[in-house]
């Protein structure tokens, strides 16, 4: 294990890196009560060595960033979305191309999604302990059962994508496994760049067309001030009282402290501001307004969606994979809202590539042949 804690060992160090294939990567954080995660240290395993980087002591991270955007290193990791979260925020670069171990084993048939500790029994027969998962990692000096910790979490990985990669080989998936790794990091940046919207609030399409662009306002709003302070969203003011405010429409800041939930705190710094945003909404035009969101199905097609679903659960069951891994429920649901209840039907983006032959196209027939039924 090499605890690098100055420029010149990370220049040095990922001068290496630049000549392998591939290198196990993890990181620590922490995000209690911020907005953006705290990079607390980075796990490297290269194939011959454990590297462990304190983030508090290194100020230089071009060699590494190198290596991150390296198109001839594959970067190696386990359900790696926060750490894209850490990495990002903190060194403005992702890894890439990137192999998720996690991904990559309920592709192949394992028993479905599963944590690292969990996969690294099944495929290495080590037991692994995960007593440190809740340390403040950003406390120094960090303890020697820190550290093994965060070693642990890198040194099995390279391993695994060995026998994970043989195994994908086998049942014709690796393809299916390098597609859906690129499109998980191109997910990610069009998520950044769009931000959190009102469509993720809850319940929110029980709004009516002027309350839904005071919510769209105020998750706006919030996301910026968020960002601004450096405060998690819940802090400040969460989803659901969101959605009271729009549905209430407070017209002053006395009205706020009658809001169940509301932290008094938020009312005394930011009221104004809330019932400023409230009050301008009423001058913004109804065809600036965003469109109205989708109700829940209807019964009758409930049911049509019922048998989409089990369409899927019956080719997941014959390749021996989750469900999910194949179609998710909002593209389904989108699929089928698009034609209901006559048709056309269309697969949509996120059923094309290698699914669309596993299952967009017999999702298209099933809806086809319902379609031709009504």
């Amino acid at each position: 294990m090499i605890y690098i804690q100055d420029n010149q060992a990370l220049a040095n160090a990922a001068e290496y890196w630049m000549t392998v294939k591939r290198i196990a990567l993890d990181s620590e954080f922490m995000r209690v009560d911020t907005f953006y995660p705290k990079l607390a240290l980075i796990q490297i395993n290269d194939g011959r060595d454990t590297y462990l980087i304190d983030p508090l002591a290194i100020n230089e991270w071009q060699p590494l960033c190198d290596v991150f955007t390296c198109s001839t290193i594959v970067k190696v990791l386990h359900s790696p979305s926060e750490d894209f979260d850490a990495f990002f925020h903190n060194l403005g670069v992702l890894p890439e191309p990137m192999f998720d171990t996690q991904l990559a084993a309920s592709m192949a048939s394992l028993g479905g999604i599963m944590g690292y500790q969990k996969l690294v029994k099944i495929l290495l027969d080590v037991d692994l302990e995960k007593g440190e998962t809740r340390s403040d990692w950003l406390k120094r000096p960090l303890s020697d059962n820190q550290l093994h910790y965060a070693a642990d979490d890198v040194e099995y990985l390279l391993p695994m994508v060995d026998k994970l990669e043989a195994r994908l080989k086998e049942q014709g998936r690796i393809e299916w496994l390098i597609a859906d790794c690129a499109q998980v990091l191109k997910d990610w940046r069009e998520t950044q760049k769009s931000g959190y919207s009102y469509e993720r609030v809850k319940k929110a399409w029980m709004l009516k067309g002027h309350q839904l662009n005071v919510l769209s306002q105020l998750v706006d709003w919030r996301e910026a001030r968020c960002k601004e302070v450096n405060i998690p969203r819940g802090h400040l003011i969460n989803d659901a009282l969101l959605m009271e405010l729009a549905m209430r429409l407070p017209q002053a800041v006395k009205q706020l402290s009658s809001i169940k939930g509301i932290r008094q705190a938020t009312v005394r710094k930011e009221g104004e501001q809330i019932i400023d945003l409230i009050q301008a909404c009423k001058e913004t035009p109804q065809s600036d307004w965003p469109a109205r969101m989708d109700r829940p199905l209807s019964q009758s097609a409930g049911e049509w969606f019922k048998k989409m679903r089990r369409q899927v659960d019956k080719v997941a069951e014959q390749l021996d994979v989750p469900p999910e891994l194949l179609a998710r429920k909002k593209p389904m649901e989108a699929m089928l809202r698009e034609g209901y209840p006559r048709g056309p039907f269309q697969i949509p983006k996120t059923l094309q590539g290698w699914r669309e032959e596993v299952v967009g196209q017999p999702l298209l027939d099933v809806l086809n042949q319902l379609a031709k039924q009504s």
